[in-house]
């Protein structure tokens, strides 16, 4: 089983993640500064990307009543605010013992791989 979402992260969704972490690096919130680096731009938050998977986890797979207890993530390779991108999540191993799914997640951006890893949730 798979599911999924596409999605962007727009310049409000980082002022408002900046707000909530306390995370102002200027890599992530001085467009100018990103450039200066190397960057196309400011470069999104992982612990954004995180939310999305939470977001993924809680409403899509398995959903309602899932309890996310571990997440392992690799970043590959840096998303940029406004650029298109999927997050992906395959069911690739069901405990019925311990009444929990492990999700293989894959953030992707066209053919770019953002970030690979897998979360373990129980079940109710």
């Amino acid at each position: 089983m798979e599911r999924g979402f596409d999605f962007r992260v727009s310049r409000a969704e980082m002022e408002a993640f900046a707000a909530l972490s306390g995370d102002y690096n200027p890599l992530h919130c001085d467009e100018t500064f990103a450039r200066r680096r190397g960057f196309g731009g400011c470069v999104v938050f992982g612990g954004l990307l995180i939310a999305k998977v939470s977001r993924l986890i809680g409403m899509e797979l398995p959903g309602r009543d899932g309890l996310w207890s571990s997440l392992q993530m690799e970043f590959a390779a840096s998303l940029l605010v406004g650029e298109p991108a999927q997050l992906k999540a395959l069911v690739s191993h069901i405990s019925e013992a311990t009444r929990s799914v492990t999700l293989q997640l894959t953030v992707m951006s066209g053919s770019k791989a953002i970030a690979r890893g897998k979360a373990l949730v129980k079940l109710p």
